[in-house]
């Protein structure tokens, strides 16, 4: 058996540190799908704070705004559609159970925070705040935390 070189030894490595970087990279997906889904969010709050008749309505609308984006975004289908390619599911990965529920705190924490200030200052339209800050949380924060998650497992 032939042992490899120094130099090919390093070259494999390194081949293999940039197909998980690839991996990791397209999982979290373009830079506009971020952007879409935290102005859905936002819009979805605004609209339901303003105008909570709409409620049931807006619901199903951001139901099927979802179901189409997820469609369009991780079949083969919609990337024959969009042109685009498949985005690589996160649960596919292998991310430990306390990083996933790690992606989960920062939004169970602004909820908390937002509700109580709203409640503590009596602020009118709680909905819409959540909705903004949820909506920046996902379109500059989301992105960049996965991508911490996922090359924080190889430490692990």
């Amino acid at each position: 058996m032939n042992e490899p070189t120094p130099e090919e030894a390093a070259a494999a490595l390194r081949t293999v540190h940039e197909g998980k970087e690839q991996v990791i990279t397209s999982a979290v997906g373009s830079r506009w799908i971020w952007i879409v889904s935290g102005l859905a969010v936002f819009l979805y709050s605004l609209a339901n704070d303003l105008f909570p008749a709409a409620g049931p309505w807006l619901t199903w609308l951001l139901l099927a705004f979802l179901l189409v984006a997820v469609v369009g975004l991780r079949t083969r289908v919609g990337s024959t559609l969009t042109r685009r390619p498949v985005i690589v599911s996160g649960r596919s990965l292998p991310l430990p159970v306390k990083w996933r529920l790690l992606r989960i705190a920062p939004v169970l924490g602004l909820g908390i925070a937002v509700a109580m200030v709203v409640s503590l200052l009596h602020l009118p339209h709680g909905g819409i705040y959540y909705g903004a800050l949820a909506g920046i949380y996902i379109m500059f924060l989301s992105p960049r935390l996965q991508l911490w998650l996922l090359r924080r497992q190889d430490r692990d």
